[in-house]
């Protein structure tokens, strides 16, 4: 792995509405407590069938009742460049954060934007509260990264090389977004970023005929940087053999595609590894 050292930059690529500030363990168990009655109270009323933005008015409205300070849809956006993406924050409490949901069950992807959210506003503690099951869930989440530490991440290249003139402007930028809003973030925020980069879904949106021997079975999109290589961004944070098989196998039945970069962002690891049609498999598999 080859170290970046990135300056932690001038605040303004994430514009907050509000700057919240990290409430202590303490603080946030006497706001909790009213919030977590509140919202039971919201589900009795209307049940677990209704539309997200049902519970979080009633919610809001109880604990204004109460005399909390608190707001609803806030706007957090994200830029560089020309290049932005507002985020909503779904309910702040006395500078607690609440992401509500109305599903059968939490999955980790909720647990993913909820810290996405925790570390755009650099705070500390974030809850899910989800009134789709037989009683509201809650779910305590803890962001334990400082802003310092999302900007020092590593980069590490498993076979990687150049196939066209902008391969290296692909990772540069890639760098830049990091240097500009640091790590752990969502990484479909990195691949929307990149792909505005590189002229948006009309232009860098490919969909590229797929084929099985002589017979064409549709079209598939993928991302270029370049008029003859594609790129992809994941966010898996465990070794994905099986996905590099997965993009070889893609290679092989979009014959117009010559190479993909594929970027792994693996928290502050950023991992990139260049898959090219028939290339020895050995190439760029994990240590």
């Amino acid at each position: 792995p080859v170290s970046i050292l990135l300056s932690i930059p001038d605040p303004m690529p994430i514009h907050r509405t509000l700057e919240l500030q990290s409430v202590t363990d303490s603080t946030f168990a006497e706001i909790d407590k009213v919030v977590m009655d509140c919202a039971y109270a919201t589900q009795n009323h209307f049940g677990r069938l209704f539309d997200e933005r049902i519970y979080e008015n009633d919610l809001a409205q109880r604990l204004r009742a109460h005399g909390f300070e608190v707001h609803t849809q806030v706007p957090i956006q994200v830029s560089r460049g020309s290049f932005e993406k507002t985020y909503y924050l779904d309910l702040v409490v006395n500078q607690m954060l609440y992401e509500l949901k109305v599903v059968s069950a939490l999955l980790r992807e909720h647990d993913a934007q909820a810290i996405h959210y925790a570390l755009l506003q650099n705070i500390r503690l974030v809850k899910l509260l989800n009134f789709g099951e037989s009683e509201v869930r809650g779910k305590l989440l803890r962001n334990a990264l400082t802003e310092p530490e999302r900007h020092q991440p590593t980069m590490r290249k498993t076979g990687w090389k150049p196939l066209g003139p902008r391969c290296t402007d692909l990772i540069e930028h890639l760098k830049e977004l990091i240097r500009d809003w640091g790590t752990h973030l969502d990484y479909r925020l990195y691949n929307e970023a990149l792909i505005y980069h590189f002229g948006g879904d009309s232009n860098c949106l490919q969909r590229l005929e797929l084929m099985s021997g002589d017979v064409t079975l549709g079209a598939h999109p993928v991302p270029h940087h370049d008029p003859d290589h594609g790129f992809i961004v994941t966010g898996f944070t465990r070794p994905q053999p099986g996905y590099r098989k997965h993009l070889e196998v893609l290679l092989r039945h979009v014959p117009s595609l010559k190479g993909i970069q594929w970027i792994n962002l693996n928290h502050s690891r950023l991992e990139v590894t260049t898959i090219e049609p028939e290339v020895d498999r050995r190439m760029g598999t994990e240590e």
